[in-house]
């Protein structure tokens, strides 16, 4: 009779499971939408940060190019050019080896190339050894190409000193050097020819930096193209306006030509020569008077090297700082992401991604003697900048 009555009630327990139901499977359900929701969130966030990274990263390509260009024009072009055209494969002795000049106190002779880096006309490798070939630089963690000094220091410097006049043959070296007119003559056109092709590389080099990062066309379409965002779908031309508008970003540090970025010229050359006479002595010293006016040709006068100002390499090698709004997806439980504060997006005003880009060089910390940070350009112009992104 007892188990009769016990019976029903044990039964009966399979049906308690519907109670606990009722409270694990909605409490499930909104736990698998919040890993949705914020998967779709995450997702966004990931794709618009590898978009501003690879927007940043290419646009900073444009400054490493420009100043490694900037450093080869400086120094390494100069040093091999003049090297190879004047430099003596052999000692000089009498006077009559290739490249040689005797000297008029009958001591020996004196090669072209040495006589122009010691009148400061052209820069070299500190470590050149005279009759051999160019020292190959690429495993140097320094490039050491300078000019003489004396006489001319005051290049060796950021920002350099070029001067008003250069005396390419100075007095002193005519008086003791058998050099006459018509070969120094044929020396200066030589020189003239070399820094004017310098300084139109420098120029063009210069002219197609300024258009790359007048708008920032590279920063833009890279971002359109990886993020696709509806404000650059409307209006492709300000297309990720709010990174390059960064605080101590793109366009607050843009680089211009006489702002910080400057080409220095000589406006007049001098050189001193044997010039020959009848009688005796059978020359004389010349001397090219009036100087020679280099404004002729190019109302800047001839072109001698590019620097940056201290400031605007210091700021690359900090790196520039990239903040770019975007707009989070909508979501199941209605809450706008879009209008919470976000204190990292001051200037954008909604969420945003960050990305630290930086143009650096061996020369990072200033770590050269007398040289300023980050600086590779000029002096020891060292065209080992890379472009680096930081998280």
């Amino acid at each position: 009779m007892a188990y009769g009555l016990w019976r029903p009630f044990r039964h009966s327990r399979k049906g308690q499971i519907l109670i606990p139901s009722l409270l694990v499977i909605p409490s499930l359900l909104l736990f698998i939408y919040l890993i949705f929701e914020t998967t779709k969130l995450s997702r966004e966030k990931i794709r618009q940060q590898f978009a501003i990274d690879s927007a940043a990263f290419i646009q900073m390509g444009d400054y490493t190019n420009i100043l490694n260009r900037s450093a080869y024009v400086n120094g390494a072009f100069p040093y091999r050019i003049f090297k190879e055209a004047y430099d003596c494969p052999q000692p000089c002795s009498s006077g009559n080896e290739e490249n040689c000049m005797r000297l008029t106190d009958e001591s020996g002779a004196i090669c072209t190339y040495k006589m122009l880096y010691e009148s400061g006309s052209i820069p070299k490798y500190k470590e050149d050894v005279e009759g051999e070939e160019a020292v190959v630089l690429d495993n140097k963690p320094q490039w050491e190409i300078l000019f003489s000094d004396p006489p001319r220091g005051a290049i060796n410097a950021n920002p350099p000193e070029p001067g008003e006049t250069l005396t390419l043959v100075t007095s002193d070296q005519g008086v003791k050097i058998y050099l006459f007119w018509d070969p120094a003559v044929g020396i200066y056109k030589f020189y003239a020819q070399v820094y004017t092709l310098l300084g139109t590389v420098e120029e063009s080099q210069m002219t197609v930096f300024e258009r790359l990062t007048e708008n920032f066309n590279f920063f833009r379409k890279s971002y359109y193209l990886n993020a696709n965002t509806a404000d650059c779908v409307r209006s492709p031309q300000i297309c990720a306006e709010d990174g390059l508008r960064s605080r101590s970003g793109f366009r607050m540090n843009r680089i211009l030509r006489d702002k910080n970025m400057f080409m220095h010229y000589v406006k007049n050359i001098v050189f001193h020569a044997k010039v020959p006479q009848a009688g005796l002595p059978p020359y004389f010293l010349g001397k090219t008077n009036p100087p020679l006016d280099m404004t002729s040709t190019n109302p800047k006068g001839l072109f001698q090297l590019a620097s940056f100002h201290p400031s605007s390499l210091d700021a690359l090698g900090r790196g520039y700082n990239v903040y770019q709004g975007w707009d989070a997806p909508s979501n199941y439980f209605n809450v706008n992401f879009n209008r919470m504060a976000w204190r990292e997006c001051e200037n954008t005003r909604r969420p945003c991604v960050h990305a630290l880009v930086a143009s650096q060089c061996p020369n990072l910390r200033g770590g050269w003697e007398k040289s300023t940070p980050n600086n590779c350009v000029w002096p020891n112009p060292t065209p080992k900048y890379q472009t680096r992104l930081y998280p």
